[in-house]
């Protein structure tokens, strides 16, 4: 089989995966493609190496428990010994997709998906822009090219979607008019601000600018989360104000996440130096690290963080390590635009592992089933029901 034909081949195989009608044939078949392709070298921290074989044991059993599947033909196709998280989104994937259907028909009937609701998309890059005179924008549907001019300063849709801030060859200060820029649920945008620091906002944000900066400092309000990447400028400090915080830098990478429903404002530094500061408390970050201010006590706690969580929304994925439920199904609430209805008691637990962001609800319904998750679409809403 040429790479083009076997690349179709295992993209048709996931694709049966996603939509639930993949066999324990095809299933097996994935399997051992996907062993076959991994590399040998596997990269675990030393204090997880002892004790991976464990990990991975109770992670099947833990499946095995939940499906129903004891002693069926389950480890036919064993997964070869990696990173313990990733072997277990693995297995839990060919499980899915060789026993979907008798998973499925554990399902009561209640909680399922109804025929007639239909599905919903992921989210896409969608956002208002509201110029300083109260005009907005569409941005999803604007053209590329020149959007408009505030003062010395045009706006522009590049061809990749996102917007740029380009100085007049006048280059005045202008830094007293402001722009909005609102993703609501289901969206998110990249934008490019006058001083060249880039900017990606996650669905249900706001971010607040002037049009060009000027004076001894730069200034920035959030609501909702977003990643910056700032240009350096060791005379002009960068700063975003999210309600009562402030996160100041020179020049660095970090995203900061402060929905205001959820319980802290998180800030996670990847490179460089950023100082947060709530009321009279300030502390300083250093790569790898994050900060939670506590949203009700105003406290601030440091400690180390896996980047790669705080970022994966802008890579296109969830990424979940040790989430308790509520947090998972508001980060899916958000993003597929459908609002989360507890129907009773709210499910304990916690989920570790990854979602593509680019899959449709159904999908990611079926994992949060697998995890013991019971919930149901319904028109504009997601129904989830008490763990049994």
């Amino acid at each position: 089989m040429g790479q083009e034909n076997e690349q179709h081949r295992y993209e048709v195989l996931a694709e049966k995966w996603l939509k639930g009608t993949i066999t324990p044939e095809e299933a097996k078949e994935y399997a051992d493609w996907y062993n076959a392709s991994q590399d040998d070298e596997v990269m675990i921290p030393v204090s997880f190496a002892a004790g991976e074989a464990v990990h991975e044991e109770r992670i099947l059993r833990k499946i095995e428990e939940k499906t129903g599947l004891q002693g069926r033909e389950i480890t036919s196709t064993p997964i070869r010994r990696r990173q313990w998280w990733k072997a277990a989104a693995v297995i839990a994937a060919i499980i899915t997709a060789g026993y979907t259907w008798h998973h499925w028909s554990a399902v009561p009937p209640q909680n399922r998906l109804q025929a007639s609701t239909p599905d919903i998309l992921p989210g896409s890059d969608k956002a208002v822009l509201t110029l300083s005179n109260g005009r907005q924008i569409l941005l999803d549907s604007a053209g590329n090219g020149a959007l408009a001019q505030q003062g010395n300063v045009n706006i522009i849709k590049k061809d990749d979607g996102s917007i740029l801030y380009v100085n007049a060859p006048t280059n005045n200060a202008t830094d007293t008019l402001y722009n909005i820029l609102n993703v609501p649920r289901g969206g998110q945008y990249k934008l490019t601000l006058p001083d060249g620091s880039r900017v990606w906002l996650n669905a249900a944000s706001t971010l607040r600018y002037p049009v060009a900066f000027s004076g001894r400092e730069r200034m920035v309000e959030l609501s909702g989360e977003g990643y910056f990447e700032v240009a350096a400028n060791a005379t002009r400090p960068f700063r975003v104000k999210v309600r009562d915080m402030q996160v100041a830098v020179l020049g660095t990478s970090f995203n900061v996440m402060a929905y205001p429903d959820e319980p802290g404002m998180h800030t996670t530094l990847l490179s460089g130096a950023v100082k947060v500061k709530q009321g009279n408390t300030e502390k300083q970050l250093t790569p790898g690290q994050q900060a939670v201010v506590d949203n009700v006590s105003g406290s601030i706690s440091v400690e180390a963080a896996a980047t790669e969580l705080a970022t994966a929304w802008k890579d296109g994925l969830f990424r979940f390590s040790g989430n308790n439920i509520p947090m998972v199904l508001r980060q899916v609430g958000r993003w597929y635009n459908i609002d989360i209805v507890y129907q009773g008691a709210i499910p304990k637990g916690h989920i570790t592992g990854k979602v593509p962001r680019n899959m449709k609800l159904s999908g990611v319904i079926r994992i949060l089933e697998l995890s013991g998750v019971h919930c149901r679409q319904e028109t504009g809403r997601l129904l989830v029901f008490p763990s049994s």
